[in-house]
């Protein structure tokens, strides 16, 4: 049997709650039960200005043939209420969006992914780490060292602030993040978890809707651990580069905070593999 992509299962079922919830509104959660055919007068569907409403909303009025006032809801009705409610749930709107994006939506389906195995856990365990990588330039990680990974590993930023003060700093620098700033993550970002010493903040793209993930984690006093990632692909196009120099600029100009740039010099095979797309021809 063919298996749906785990986006579209999603979108799927979040449809079929929808029609369901719609149905049970209406009071007619049999509605779809076999029973016996009784004759029924005919109803005639009218759209009618609404009075108390703006003039282009319009207003569904119910009639029955013979002078009977009372509505009448038949089943077709019901479908067509259902039908409403699955074409809402399955198109890609802004159900889907953060609320702080700076530039529309594409006209593709948004492809985000699923976070990678490990991701959004929590703070690590002690003598732990945040997840490691796979082997895509697309990702940076404080798991393992420089010797055993130089092209993911990515250094803990420092601070001589205490872990209350240096969770402030953090959640403050999360939250005066702009999107679409040197042309990524348009499509906004959201802190999908905040804990004591930990933070995980989602951030998309505008056109395809892509998906990466930031995981911040004070492990212990005076140290941050830094992971930074696409969900899909293979290239960042230095996505996430830009996206964590924005924040070593942010938190160095408090001479509080120490924090590595990522750069060529340092990661070469990273900036040979993904050159910006003003590069690309």
């Amino acid at each position: 049997p063919r298996t749906l992509p785990l986006p579209q299962a999603l979108s799927n079922m979040r449809a079929s709650v929808i029609a369901a919830a719609a149905l049970s509104a209406l009071g007619v959660a049999d509605a779809f039960a076999l029973q016996p055919r009784l004759p029924t007068p005919p109803c005639r569907l009218s759209l009618q200005p609404s009075s108390s409403a703006a003039p282009l909303s319009r207003s569904l009025a119910m009639s029955q043939h013979g002078g009977n006032d009372a509505a009448s809801t038949s089943r077709r009705d019901i479908l067509a209420a259902a039908s409403a409610a699955v074409a809402l749930a399955v198109l890609p709107g802004a159900a889907d969006a953060f609320d702080n994006r700076s530039a529309p939506k594409g006209r593709d389906p948004p492809t985000p992914g699923a976070p990678k195995k490990g991701v959004g856990k929590g703070l690590p365990k002690e003598g732990e780490t945040l997840t490691f990588c796979s082997g895509a330039p697309n990702c940076f990680s404080p798991a393992f060292n420089s010797e055993e990974d130089p092209d993911h590993y990515y250094p803990p930023w420092k601070t001589t602030k205490s872990k209350e003060d240096a969770m402030a700093d953090l959640l403050a620098a999360v939250e005066a993040y702009p999107p679409g700033q040197k042309g990524i993550d348009a499509g906004g970002w959201k802190v999908e978890k905040k804990e004591s010493g930990y933070l995980w903040v989602q951030y998309e793209s505008a056109k395809r809707g892509y998906k990466d993930d930031l995981e911040l984690a004070i492990v212990k006093d005076g140290e941050v651990q830094v992971r930074s990632s696409s969900r899909i692909g293979y290239l960042d196009f230095q996505v996430n580069a830009k996206r964590l120099n924005w924040f070593v600029e942010r938190l160095s100009q408090d001479p509080a905070w120490t924090c590595t740039k990522l750069t060529s010099d340092l990661y070469p095979r990273y900036f040979y593999e993904n050159p910006e797309p003003t590069q690309l021809k």
